[in-house]
């Protein structure tokens, strides 16, 4: 019987392929789910030439549709409730995304809210014309 005496010796490389792979599939997940992070409802903004509103994480997005409904989030509010939900928010900034059919007036008085409410910064959502 022969011995074989081979030493044995550590590798002490690190293997990236495993890690490369991982982060490959994160920018992958991120880059299909950030387009769906869009918040409040679907409405059919006014076109203007200059650009648009940039809505950032922390904004309230108040969504009016076309009937004269409103919405935070895809969530229903009543406009009575809308005051309390705003003074609760103050470190917030308010973006109103109206149905470009909706009244003036009912814009002008969510804006109205919110500066009772204490919120400074209101932004008015548009779509880029084309």
């Amino acid at each position: 019987m022969k011995k074989c005496s081979r030493s044995l010796k550590q590798f002490s490389d690190i293997n990236i392929t495993p890690l490369v792979d991982v982060v490959l599939v994160l920018l992958i997940i991120f880059m299909v789910t950030t387009p769906m992070l869009v918040k409040g409802i679907k409405v059919s903004l006014p076109k203007t030439a200059s650009s648009s509103t940039k809505i950032d994480k922390k904004d309230i997005v108040l969504s009016i549709d076309k009937n004269g409904n409103y919405y935070i989030d895809k969530v229903r509010v009543k406009k009575q409730a809308l005051g309390d939900f705003l003074k609760n928010h103050l470190k917030s900034s308010l973006i109103i995304k109206a149905d470009k059919s909706v009244d003036y007036g009912k814009v002008v008085q969510v804006i109205d809210i919110a500066k009772k409410s204490g919120i400074d910064r209101v932004g008015l959502a548009t779509q880029p014309k084309q």
